[in-house]
């Protein structure tokens, strides 16, 4: 049953391209490289992805995603941890043309967690996130932050639509 999966709660919001002084301001960030690449529709009713996430560093993890809404901010996420080998392989099914490169940023604020997301797609504008247990948490934004407004669940902000028009709808 649908109420069984795991949930991903979260709410979005998006944000003028940050300053230098802002980065510096989010204590201890751990920050990776992200490439995501959709995948064809295989009839389960989930979107799906997969993701290569690291540095050349530290060397790269590999994800499979498949998500599917189920409320406003919620969506059932199943994702498993794979091979590179796996990668390539699931590759071959890769929608043409709808990737997305991201850097993202992860920091805590006053005891909440927060994903910053940078896109190669853009140096005007950058999406920050937050799970959260239910949709009624009470979230406190960083301030230093120069958020312009919570985009939970407007699809034209999502990262599929992003990798598929390859700029924020302010820039169309």
């Amino acid at each position: 049953m649908a109420h069984d999966l795991p949930r991903e709660i979260e709410r979005k919001y998006l944000l003028t391209f940050p300053e230098q002084a802002a980065m510096a301001a989010m204590e201890e960030a751990s920050c990776t490289e992200i490439f995501q690449y959709y995948l064809k529709d295989d009839g389960s009713g989930y979107s799906r992805r997969i993701r290569k996430r690291g540095t050349p560093g530290t060397g790269w993890q590999y994800t499979y995603t498949r998500k599917k809404p189920v409320a406003f901010g919620e969506r059932i996420e199943l994702e498993d941890e794979i091979t590179a080998a796996q990668f390539q392989v699931l590759m071959q099914e890769r929608l043409p043309g709808v990737d997305i490169c991201k850097r993202r940023c992860c920091f805590t604020y006053r005891g909440q967690r927060f994903e910053l997301d940078i896109y190669d797609l853009s140096d005007a504008y950058a999406t920050l996130e937050i799970e959260l247990p239910d949709m009624q948490t009470p979230v406190t934004l960083p301030p230093f932050l120069p958020v312009i407004r919570e985009i939970t669940g407007e699809n034209a902000y999502g990262n599929f639509e992003l990798a598929h028009t390859k700029c924020f709808p302010e820039e169309r």
